[in-house]
């Protein structure tokens, strides 16, 4: 048994004695393998043994290539079910036996039954297993469905003809077991490894003990450290199968000259009772954010420093737990301080521009009757049409959006529909329906030349090499393609365990993993999990994101037979399942691991709240570090506080105005702004907040929502009143609402309504519809009715009065009247929508409102920016020659719909007002020149280009409309 088991620190030179091995294997005419744990280690150590010079005739392979070399020479034949087959076979017997299971559960079900098929436990001996449970434990016992899932999983790949990869790894070493030559004495040799799973050991075995091939093992284990404690278990099911065992121990020369004393005293003492303290020398440093930005901004000027000082980026690594998860927030801080860095990213499929794109064009396929799946929506529709070079002019795609969420399209067939009025028939959706009426072979297939097609679209007729920005559709693609080579391979074996339908295969290719980036590469900084960094060694490394719940990480319970069922399943039958690692010793060793990497420098970073300010808990694997060493560590920790900026280059000028304002300068614009013509409530949008004002009107950003209901209801009801009274003058010469006229009124009101519903949709939900409809019939016929009551003395002389209109207002209606002057250079438009007259020529004026509202109250006009009325007084006098005496505003519901405004008490016109807004001809006439004033200010500051913050009037009761874009104190 020819088995030589290395052990001791991890700094212990274990790595030169398995170069040692590989050598003495060479100069025998061997071809040793070297298994390290993952693909990136592989690329690592063959440059290591080509630094060595031994890298021709030794092949370095992660342990799956191992597998694959057992399963060749042992020759089994049969193929391997996929991981994602694998699911989908246990999901639907899951569904026959017990339930619809979710997605957790069949991958707790995958592991459990990979766990089984390792361990030789068979179908018949879990029944046993379990029969023999329940007789102990009494009806309470539950699992009882395990052993039928199993049974028919074990049925269905007979059925099928295929092994799953943990089978076909088990048949593979058996057959060796059996044949021993078939391996042909091949050396193996494994390094980094901290830990080793059942199958691990199992090959092991198998190779060193059984086919009697030269194995060397090296394992990082020190008896009685509390370090190791999680590694006892793995060092005593090796020990036995040795041979040879060679115990080493720590040596200095790994670090640099001077951090050996504090790093070695770190590997030396961590976890350790009554460890002295010694000083830190500068190579341990504490970084402490006040939140995760914070803290990779401290990291990211750290880094930063080190190159300053001649240190290559990939001799620098950043270990984080799940570093993917935070690599949006670390891609931004490293590329805003000039970082190259190296990051391995997995996230699902549908998290892609490719996975978007190809789930929305399936889920927009029609829903068969008595279907359960869900129709497909307008957003679906939306990610297939902007997939990258899908649409020569993608802003075809924001068009649709935009006219589907103002019409209130909220499906995909509605959408379509929309789409389809305007532009050319999107097949696509068809051919693949038509695919998917075929059977599941035929609808795998169709969406494989999908997927292809949307990968191809932005590259077409280019023949170019994919940059660094494209690898991540590269690997997307790479990864649904394999997925929909194993799923049409279950569909042609099994058409009932594939996806049934296209919105099922959507759901199922969502999930599929896509890896990008990289985890290393020459000039950059490495960006990895701890549990990446075992076998590597770096000049410096930054061990961030040290939180209590994430660095030690919680226990993870077995979703599926748990640790106690384990026991009681060993004591009452022969089934002996692996138990769950003490996840706290798992840690301890995972720090360990990683605080003996760097040669020169390590830094533990943490921040002390999350972005949103809420505290959160450093790890206490920091004070089990610092009680290593003196005080002043932990004093001379750096701090970031929470959103703090640092500032670079000249100040800012100064500008007398408050936070979240500024000048405009751009010549071009300033003469736009003061060249354009105002209508009444630009004027007033401006007086409320000039940046409001600012982005609404000139940046004037499309809006995709609909239309509010009650503007909706406004625009209507506008319509309806102007086509009542216009009908009313055509047959009576008057448009005056008498009570003899009313019911006519009524009448032509009913058929308004009907007419102009067309151009104002009430709603965009069909069901709406009728109520509001209803409710505004009701409000307007009780305006009617109020104001026949009233019998005013005046006459609608001018409807809908347009004035500095050209026909390129959005109703396509000119004006016959010019613009109102407000002032030199500064013109104004608009439309009124009533203008009262007497014979005296004698005007009031009259604003339909949809509601009452306080401010419309005359007394508040001025102070709350309200100058529309008083503008238009003062427009009618000058456009049409009458003298303005009055100005309401009118709303049209409310159990009493009083009008409220100003009227001149000296002039001849006598209306019902309320208490107060009759005032002597001075006051309105004051009151106008006030309101003229305000307007003439605005304009002359829009001129000027001063866009000043007012958040105490910009939305409604106060605050910020813009907050992204302004950034005001508000």
């Amino acid at each position: 048994m020819p088995i030589m088991l290395i052990s001791g620190p991890a700094n212990a030179g274990k790595a030169q004695l398995v170069l040692d091995a590989v050598r003495v294997s060479l100069a025998r005419g061997e071809e040793p393998l070297l298994i390290v744990p993952t693909r990136i280690d592989v690329e690592h150590y063959l440059r290591e043994l080509a630094g060595e010079r031994v890298a021709l005739g030794a092949r370095v392979e992660h342990f799956d290539g191992l597998i694959e070399e057992a399963v060749r020479r042992a020759g089994v034949r049969e193929q391997a079910l996929g991981s994602l087959a694998r699911e989908r076979v246990l999901d639907a017997l899951t569904t026959q036996v017990a339930r619809a299971p979710t997605a957790g559960m069949v991958r707790a079900l995958s592991e459990l039954i990979a766990e089984l098929r390792v361990r030789r436990v068979s179908p018949a001996n879990l029944t046993r297993a379990l029969d023999a449970w329940r007789a102990a434990e009494g009806p309470q016992a539950t699992h009882g469905e395990l052993a039928e899932i199993y049974q028919r999983y074990h049925d269905a790949l007979k059925r099928l003809g295929r092994m799953d990869s943990e089978q076909r790894a088990v048949r593979a070493l058996d057959e060796l077991r059996r044949r021993p030559s078939l391996w042909a004495g091949t050396p193996v040799a494994f390094y980094g490894f901290d830990d080793l799973t059942r199958l691990q050991l199992d090959a092991i075995e198998t190779l060193g003990r059984v086919v009697d091939a030269p194995v060397t093992v090296s394992l990082a284990f020190e008896p009685g450290r509390s370090a190791f404690a999680g590694r006892a278990a793995t060092f005593a099911a090796l020990e036995p199968l040795a041979r040879e065992h060679r115990t080493l121990s720590a040596r200095d020369d790994y670090y640099a000259p001077r951090a050996r004393g504090a790093l070695g005293h770190l590997e030396r003492s961590l976890f350790e009772a009554d460890a002295r303290r010694v000083d830190a020398q500068g190579v341990l440093r504490l970084l402490e954010g006040g939140g995760e930005r914070a803290e990779l901004e401290l990291v990211a000027r750290e880094i930063n420093g080190l190159r300053a000082e001649g240190t290559a980026p990939e001799e620098i690594a950043v270990a984080m737990r799940g570093p993917a998860s935070s690599g949006a927030l670390l891609e931004e801080v490293f590329a805003d301080a000039d970082i190259p860095f190296a990051l391995e990213r997995r996230r699902p499929f549908d998290d892609t521009a490719l996975g978007r794109a190809l789930g929305g064009l399936l889920r927009c396929l029609p829903v068969a009757a008595g279907a359960s799946e869900p129709e497909g929506e307008l957003a679906d529709l939306l990610a297939w049409l902007r997939a990258p070079g899908l649409l020569a002019r993608p802003e075809l795609a924001d068009s649709l959006e935009l006219r589907a969420r103002r019409g209130g399209a909220v499906s995909a067939t509605q959408a379509r529909e929309l789409w389809e009025q305007r532009h050319w028939p999107l097949d696509a959706i068809d051919q693949l329906a038509e695919a998917s009426e075929r059977g599941p072979v035929a609808l795998i297939d169709r969406v494989a030349r999908e997927l292809q097609w949307l990968f191809d679209a932005p590259r077409r007729r280019r023949a170019s090499v994919l940059d660094a920005s494209e690898l991540e559709d590269a690997g997307a693609l790479a990864a649904a393609r394999r997925a929909l080579a194993e799923l049409r391979e279950l569909a042609r074996l099994a058409p009932e365990l594939a996806p049934g339908s296209a919105a099922e295969l959507a759901r199922t290719l969502a999930a599929v993993e896509v890896r990008s980036g990289e985890r290393s590469r020459p000039g950059a900084v490495a960006v990895l999990d701890p549990l990446a960094l075992r076998a590597r060694r770096v000049r410096a490394l930054f061990l961030c994101g040290l939180q209590e719940g994430q660095f030690p990480a919680p226990a993870r319970s077995q979703p599926l037979l748990a640790d106690g069922e384990r026991r009681r399943f060993a004591e009452v039958s022969d089934l002996r399942l692996g138990a769950q690692e003490d996840s706290l010793s798992r840690e301890r060793y995972l720090l360990y691991a990683a605080i003996s990497r760097p040669e020169e420098l390590l830094v533990l970073s943490w921040h002390v709240a999350d972005d949103d300010g809420e505290p959160t808990a450093r790890s206490l694997f920091v004070d089990d570090i610092c009680d290593l060493f003196d005080e002043t560590l932990g004093e001379e920790r750096a701090r970031r506080a929470l959103g703090a900026v640092e500032l670079s280059g000249a100040p800012a000028p100064a500008l007398d105005l408050p936070r979240g304002s500024s000048v405009l300068s751009e010549a071009s614009v300033l003469s736009e702004l003061r060249e354009r013509p105002w209508s009444a409530s630009s004027l007033e949008r401006w007086i409320g907040c000039p940046v409001r004002w600012f982005v609404e009107r000139v940046l004037s950003p499309g809006r995709f929502d609909p239309e509010p209901e009650p503007f909706a209801r406004g625009g209507l009801a506008h319509a309806a009143l102007n086509d009542t009274l216009e009908g009313l003058r055509a047959e009576h010469g008057s448009a005056r609402i008498t009570p003899a006229r009313l019911p006519r009124a009524r009448a032509l009101l009913h058929a308004a309504l009907d007419v102009n519903e067309q151009r104002y949709p009430l709603s965009v939900a069909p069901e709406r519809r009728p109520s509001v409809r209803r409710r505004l019939r009701a409000d307007l016929e009780h305006y009617l009715d109020y104001a026949a009551e009233l019998d005013s003395p005046l006459e609608p002389r001018h409807l809908e009065l347009g004035f500095g209109i050209g026909a390129e207002d959005e109703r396509g209606e000119a004006s016959e009247l010019g613009a109102f002057t407000l002032a030199p250079g500064v013109l104004m438009r608009g439309r009124i929508d009533r203008v009262d007259v007497n014979e005296s020529g004698e005007a009031v004026i009259y604003d339909y409102k949809s509601s009452a509202d306080p401010s419309q109250a005359m007394a508040r006009w001025i102070a709350e920016g309200k100058v529309q009325l008083p503008l238009y007084m003062l427009a009618v006098e000058q456009l049409l020659g009458l003298r303005a005496v009055g100005g309401f505003y009118q709303p049209l519901s409310g159990a009493k719909p009083r009008a409220r405004g100003v009227l001149d008490e000296d002039s001849a016109v006598e209306l019902e007002c309320v208490r107060g807004e009759t005032r002597p001809g001075e006051q309105v006439r004051e009151l106008l020149g006030e309101a003229l004033q305000e307007a003439v200010k605005a304009a002359a500051q829009a001129g000027r280009g001063e866009l000043q913050a007012r958040p105490q009037s910009c939305a409604f009761r106060g605050g910020c409309e813009f907050p992204a874009i302004c950034r005001c104190e508000g």
